[in-house]
């Protein structure tokens, strides 16, 4: 490894940005399952029936989520957005389809895959999921370079063939 890059962030601190936006889509998700009416399922998860054990579980599944999703794809996202999206749609899909259409209908003993009903909810797990991956992207973990030393101008003011030479050397041992 060269002197000029330093590495990317560890894992500990692309889980925890994760958890940060999986709270943040969290908040998001639970104020559309609010506004469906669905969110008390999570309560039920525990033995509880109040809204307030619903979001603390919800959040808690949100946490989790988020630092899943920071372990797993954090490497791939450094502060670009575009690819937070495309990762954090699919990845709120496949949590929308894990939990609404397989776990809580077994759980709560209802008809899974049940997708008529269900998609509106698939819909806020994507949401859920883009969330987390932009918030992700804005607050995470970036890549870090060495600076490289500042070039300085001969007296005709051009580059020194040895130092341009030296900077390019460097270049292609960065992108190596």
């Amino acid at each position: 490894m060269s002197d000029a890059y330093a590495s990317p962030s560890n894992m500990v601190s692309r889980a925890g940005a994760g958890v940060v936006g999986g709270l943040a889509g969290g908040l998001l998700l639970g104020a559309v399952l609010q506004v469906m009416g669905d969110v008390k399922d999570f309560a039920q998860l525990v033995g509880g029936d109040t809204y307030q054990v619903a979001w603390t579980v919800l959040m808690c599944f949100c946490a989790f989520a988020g630092g899943l999703f920071g372990v797993l794809f954090g490497r791939w996202i450094s502060r670009q957005l575009v690819s937070a999206i495309g990762i954090g749609l699919v990845y709120g899909g496949l949590w929308g389809v894990a939990l609404a259409l397989l776990v809580l209908p077994l759980l709560l003993s209802r008809a899974m895959f049940a997708f008529e009903a269900n998609m509106p909810i698939l819909g806020a797990y994507v949401l859920f999921g883009v969330a987390t991956g932009v918030v992700y992207a804005i607050a995470g973990p970036r890549r870090r370079y060495w600076r490289y030393p500042r070039r300085s101008l001969s007296l005709v003011g051009v580059v020194s063939r040895r130092r341009r030479k030296k900077h390019e050397d460097e270049e292609e041992e960065f992108l190596d």
